[in-house]
């Protein structure tokens, strides 16, 4: 069998039907293999309609929900290739996006990664949600308030501008590099946080990630918060968010957002009435989530939302918790 060049890693999970639109447009060419890995059990099922996979494309099924890290490293070991292309379901690679990968890793001998570009389906540039810094402490501290200083230039660098925390939806590794650092952190389950803490620590080694607009990908953006529910979804955020500050930061730091995030989820409590927050599906929920909030700031999150304590969805990078 050919050894692939290029392997793209799919997490799936409640996204049957996202895999299987992306399954059907994979490109049959034995350079480029795709490995989904099948965290609910739902795609052989959805995928028997598309005939006999070509051996490009494999899907592992563990039997369990890993999430979004623990299925990348999980993919990661199965592929087979050198360079590895972390996606999402909900993103598309474009024509020619995985030659383009290819080729570049070889012009830039330097480069640890390379990062897509980001188009939505209508073709807005998602440069300031994919193209970040590395957040500070004090950044981070702001998202106990629902405030997000965080987001990155709308404008987008040239090619070969080194971004030091790209969204995870799309991002291609060396191998070599990726297994130097352990993979992705499985503790960030089941969602968030794991990419930001993977760009510190290659950032750390003095690795860096170049943005490759030639790549380009659609994404749809934001599926996973819907598929979690906003309860969980803000567990989720915040505990990972409070382990990042104290791997990379200090345990002060995650003490301060705790004290911060409990009176700031029940003053939002109270404003329910006048403003729902945009990712819940009702203020009912919006409630349930706030209340949530203000009890995990006080345990560390032990007693967080039961859907927020197992492996879940593939995240989006990291966003404001609102």
């Amino acid at each position: 069998m050919t050894t692939p060049e290029l392997s793209t890693i799919v997490v799936a999970w409640r996204a049957a039907d996202d895999v299987a639109e992306l399954v059907a447009a994979w490109p049959r060419d034995r350079r480029f293999e795709l490995v989904v890995v099948d965290q609910d059990g739902d795609l052989p099922q959805r995928l028997a309609g598309l005939g006999a996979l070509p051996a490009s494309i494999r899907v592992l099924s563990p039997g369990r929900n890993l999430g979004f890290a623990g299925g990348s490293n999980l993919g990661a070991q199965a592929a087979r290739a050198e360079y590895l292309f972390f996606l999402n379901p909900d993103a598309r690679p474009e024509a020619g996006t995985l030659e383009a990968l290819r080729l570049a890793f070889d012009h830039w001998p330097q480069a640890a990664g390379l990062v897509p570009r980001l188009i939505g389906f209508d073709g807005a540039a998602q440069a300031g949600w994919q193209l970040r810094r590395l957040p500070t402490a004090l950044a981070l501290l702001a998202h106990a308030l629902f405030w997000n200083p965080g987001s990155g230039d709308a404008r987008e660098p040239a090619a070969g501008a080194p971004i030091e925390q790209p969204a995870a939806a799309a991002l291609a590794l060396r191998r070599s590099v990726f297994e130097a650092v352990d993979g992705f952190d499985e503790r960030y389950f089941p969602a968030w946080f794991e990419d930001v803490d993977l760009a510190r620590r290659l950032a750390d080694r003095g690795d860096r990630m170049l943005y490759l607009p030639t790549a380009l990908c659609r994404h749809r953006q934001g599926s996973s918060v819907g598929a979690l529910g906003y309860a969980a979804f803000l567990a989720a955020y915040d505990r990972n968010l409070c382990r990042y500050l104290d791997r990379h930061h200090g345990h002060g730091w995650s003490l301060a957002f705790r004290a911060l995030a409990g009176p700031a989820a029940l003053a939002r409590l109270l404003l329910l009435p006048l403003r729902r927050p945009a990712r819940a599906a009702s203020r009912a929920e919006a409630a349930r989530a706030l209340i949530e909030v203000a009890r995990g700031s006080l345990s560390g999150w032990a007693t967080a939302a039961s859907a927020a304590s197992e492996p879940s969805a593939p995240p989006e990078p990291s966003e404001p918790s609102a």
